[in-house]
Parts: C-alpha cells; structure tokens; sequence
C-alpha cells in the first residue's frame, strides 16, 4: 500500500506540477540549526471567544492562557471559509480554495499541491501528523492515501468519534483508540511519545496535532461535564432569549471538551519542556472554524459573523516571539503557510497566495492586512455568499442575487446587532465594502467577482 500511495503522490505531481505553478526546492544539510520545531495544534470548531485569556467567563483555559501569556494572542484572525475542508486545504495548500476546488466538505485536495509539509521536509524537517485530515473526499473515517508530505501518521480522514475511535498509521490496517480512552486523550499520548523520540532525532521537527473537538458529539469525560452548570454561563448578548435554554445545554458540552483540551494541550507544552525543546520550539494554537452556539439565533459555522469566522490564533516561540502581546492586526489563513516558512527562515514556495506576516509575531514593525476575504459556497451553487473584514466592518453579500446580506461596524457594534444593509446613511458603506469583497475575488480569480461587480458564473 505505500508503495501505491507513492506511486500515485509521484505521478500526481508529475502531471500536476506546472498547472498548480509550484516549486520545489532543497536546502544543505549544514543549515543553521536555529531554525525552530514546530508545534501546530489544530482544533475544530474553536471559536476566537472561547478563551478566559479572550474574556469569555464560562471557561479556565489555564494551559492556553499561559501559552497566550508567554507568546502573542492574535485577537483578529479569521477562517477565510470557516468550514473544515476549505480551511485545511487553504492551511496545507497555502492557495486559494478558487484554485485547488476545496470549496465545500469531504472534497479531495490535489494530490499535486506542494504542501505545506513538503515544504518543511524539503528543507530538512522530520514531521508528523495526528488527528483529522478531511482533505481526502468523502471517505469515513477513512484511511488517507495522499498525506502530502507528513512522513509520520496516526490520522484518520474525517469523524467525530471520541471513544473507540478508528485512525490509521503506515497500512490501510484500522487500529482502534484503547477502550475508554478519550480520542484526544490517545492523540496526546501519541504526540507525547513522539515528541520524546525526536531528542535522538538530529533534524529539526514539525507535529501537527489536529484534534476533532469541541466539535459535536460533546462526549467529553464526566469528570469535565461535571465542571460545568448551564444556568451559571453568561451568554452571549446577541443570542436571542427563545434560543438561550438550548444555548446553555450544548455549551456545557462545548466547554467540556475544550477545558480537556486545554488539558492535553498543557500536556504537550510539558513534554516540550521535559525533552528540552521548550526554547527553540515554535507552538501554534488555532481552530479551522467557530461555532455560532445560537449567537444570532444561528448554530455551528460557514457563516460571516464573528463567533463562526474569528478563530483563535496563540504563538509561542521564546527565542523570536515577544511574551505578553495582544495582536490586533488583521491574519487569516491563507496567510499561515507563508507566515510559518517565514518564522522558520524558509523560502516561500511560488505560487502562494497568503502573505509572510512573522514580523508581526516577533514584534517587528511592517505591512498589515487591511482586508480579508470570507467565502463560503461554490460558484455553482444556488446562493454562495462572498464577504470582506476590515480593520473595523463586516459585510457579507449574496453575489448571484447581488444583495447585501450583513454589514456591521465591529468597533461601534461589537456583538454585531445593528445590521447596517438597507439602513439610511448606509449605502455609501456598503458600495465601499463591496467593491473591496469584489476587488479581493478579482486577486483569486473567483468567478464570482464578475468582469464590474456582477456575477459572471454563468460562464464557467
């Protein structure tokens, strides 16, 4: 079976290469060995909120707070298509999803994308892998053929199944998570142990750990849910009062699963100490998504307001990272790719499409990101919307019908009540707001933009 995959991946990129404008390259053994490891978890449907470091009352995110407190929090990055598979191909790919057709879920990612693990091992880097992937159709949970350059695997394609769960390391042979263990509790030990074994590894590493929560089922061990009493949460003020009993109820599962990841995540910044790696490790915290938890009467995520679009994003790196920033600028995700080969002094690859901002993570004065585009829905479906953040708006539009849909002043209306479209006074915003979301969809050769702001699908 690896011999197959190979196989394929090689063929793939041979075919593949020079229409997705790629480039590879290789670095000599005798290159500064500052260069960091990296240690990337990735959380499903985490929303920005839900932090005690981000305000948010109901939950001690103890191990996230110190992680924010030693490192900078990035208050204001978003999921530039805040669903799973658009946003782990725009992760992996560091290209739009307008060019690898990631638009929806359970969508196979080119196998030729140069990704953002070749890059890494291409420059010297062991890596590793664990968790969901969801970037290999719709198969479930689905043994992964195209790992795109993850030399080390205990993943799975996609699901949510937190006890006795099914993954898969270098066959297509199932292997099951130990009877009453906690999924994310098994991919800890599995990281952990990985982690330690990297001590007798000469090369600098890069783990990716992706877990499934606080994503539903909220099946989080007793021992959490038993922290947590609904009528005790401080809701948010934009969930609207017939949805506040339901709010509460899935929260107390939302919450529980995150304080266990908060847990295991304290766990993985301990074996970093434990194996020396703490000074010259680079550790990412961040989710594909939010979650609406009823916030505007709306549930889970593909939407353009804040609780589904702004996602977590905490940095760590003792040696390059300012302990103690709070980051306002403007990130998102197609900027990750790059950004992580900048902090990692490794060239970025053509081809893509995000922008290098580690000087922002070290404190260093440079370019800011004064829009980022939201997209959810592709261009042949019935009602895809396009949407922009600035430093201060949210607009979101239905480019077929060519209406407005939200238009929020995020400094004055912080909870995003007042919906401006339509409004007196308004209009002169949301051409502005508008023609920024069509001139962003023009730069990723969105069908959508249309040739002067009107939708041009109807040719593809």
């Amino acid at each position: 079976m690896i011999a197959r995959r190979d196989f394929l991946k090689q063929a793939a990129w041979a075919a593949g290469a020079l229409a997705t404008g790629s480039k590879r390259f290789s670095l000599a053994a005798s290159d500064p060995p500052s260069r960091p490891n990296i240690l990337y978890v990735l959380c499903d449907q985490w929303r920005g909120q839900a932090l005690s470091c981000a305000g948010d009352p109901n939950i001690q995110t103890t191990n996230l707070d110190a992680l924010a407190a030693a490192g900078a929090r990035f208050t204001r990055c978003y999921s530039n298509s805040p669903l799973c598979t658009p946003h782990r191909s725009m992760l992996m790919s560091g290209r739009w999803v307008t060019r690898t057709g990631n638009y929806v879920n359970d969508t196979l990612m080119p196998p030729a994308e140069y990704c953002l693990a070749e890059a890494f091992g291409d420059a010297g880097y062991s890596t590793g892998y664990i968790g969901k992937w969801h970037l290999d159709g719709a198969d479930k949970p689905g043994y992964v053929v195209y790992r795109q350059g993850w030399q080390w695997w205990a993943g799975f394609n996609r699901g949510h199944v937190y006890w006795n769960g099914t993954y898969f390391t270098d066959s297509d042979t199932p292997l099951t998570v130990p009877p009453g263990v906690f999924e994310p509790v098994h991919q800890t030990n599995m990281a952990v142990d990985w982690i330690a074994q990297r001590t007798s590894d000469p090369n600098p590493w890069f783990l990716m750990v992706s877990f499934g929560g606080p994503h539903t089922p909220y099946t989080a061990p007793q021992a959490y849910l038993d922290q947590f009493t609904p009528s005790a949460f401080t809701l948010r003020p934009n969930v609207p009062p017939a949805d506040e009993a339901t709010a509460r109820a899935n929260l107390k599962g939302y919450y529980a699963h995150a304080k266990c990841l908060d847990d295991n995540i304290g766990r993985l910044i301990q074996a970093l100490a434990d194996n020396g790696f703490t000074q010259n490790t680079l550790v990412c915290f961040t989710s594909d998504h939010g979650d609406m938890h009823y916030s505007q009467g709306q549930t889970f995520k593909s939407k353009p307001w804040e609780e589904s679009a702004n996602v977590p994003f905490i940095a760590k790196w003792p040696q390059a990272i300012p302990a103690g920033r709070v980051v306002p600028a403007l990130f998102s995700t197609i900027d990750i790719y790059p950004t992580l080969c900048g902090l990692a002094g490794i060239p970025v690859p053509s081809g893509k499409d995000g922008v290098d901002y580690s000087h922002l993570f070290r404190g260093e004065s440079g370019p800011e990101r004064d829009a980022a585009l939201l997209t959810i829905g592709t261009p042949t479906s019935a009602s895809p919307w396009r949407g922009v953040v600035t430093a201060t708006h949210t607009y979101a539009w239905y480019p077929k019908q060519g209406t407005g849909w939200v238009l929020y002043d995020n400094v004055a209306d912080p909870y995003q009540m007042n919906n401006l479209v339509g409004q007196p006074g308004a209009a002169a915003l949301e051409a502005e707001m508008r023609q920024r979301s069509i001139d962003l969809l023009r730069a990723v050769d969105d069908p959508l933009a249309g040739d002067s702001g009107v939708s041009d699908w109807r040719r593809m």
